[in-house]
């Protein structure tokens, strides 16, 4: 695997940083959706349409390409209070179908991603951790195009209201190299 050229980078964290927003939008939806009463007996499923551009740097021969990517996000969610008044919140992401074109080339692609999102709170609000990891892939036919793009990112605030722990960690990669 070769890291992402540095030229790409400051485009490429943007991009991220709006895909950890909009994931975390999803999460807490599907969390508010998991304290419902109907959703106290199970898990709640949600399924979201895809219809986005979205940059690609290791794309059209590392110069870069906007994505234009349709299909299905399912998400599936389920939480609820446990016998100390705390609450504890899971959620799993996948996307179904994804698929996009690029605008420049033409070049087809498949998208490929997985988020998890766990959360626990104390009856107060604290203790509170909350972990989420997000990988996402895209390939496409022949060498030198496929990315991966891994997001983690964990935060623990201790009864007192104190952050004790937070880390963000977000790589991207080309996967292929290029002949």
């Amino acid at each position: 695997m070769r890291p992402l050229q540095l030229r790409s980078t400051a485009r490429f964290r943007a991009v991220a940083a709006a895909m950890l927003g909009v994931a975390c939008v999803a999460c807490v939806a599907c969390v508010a959706l998991s304290t419902t009463p109907a959703a106290s007996a199970g898990a709640s499923v949600i399924r979201v349409p895809v219809d986005s551009r979205l940059f690609l740097p290791c794309a059209n021969g590392g110069a870069g390409e906007v994505v234009h990517f349709t299909g299905m996000i399912l998400g599936v969610s389920s939480g609820g209070a446990d016998g100390a008044g705390g609450f504890h919140a899971r959620s799993i992401e996948v996307e179904q179908g994804v698929q996009g074109v690029g605008e420049t080339t033409g070049r087809r692609y498949v998208e490929h991603f997985v988020n998890l999102f766990f959360s626990s709170t104390g009856a107060s609000g604290y203790p509170l951790v909350s972990t989420q990891q997000l990988i996402y892939r895209v390939d496409s036919a022949g060498a030198g195009f496929d990315s991966e793009i891994r997001i983690r990112n964990h935060t623990t605030i201790n009864a007192n209201g104190e952050v004790t722990v937070t880390f963000d960690d977000t790589t991207m990669e080309c996967l292929a190299q290029e002949p």
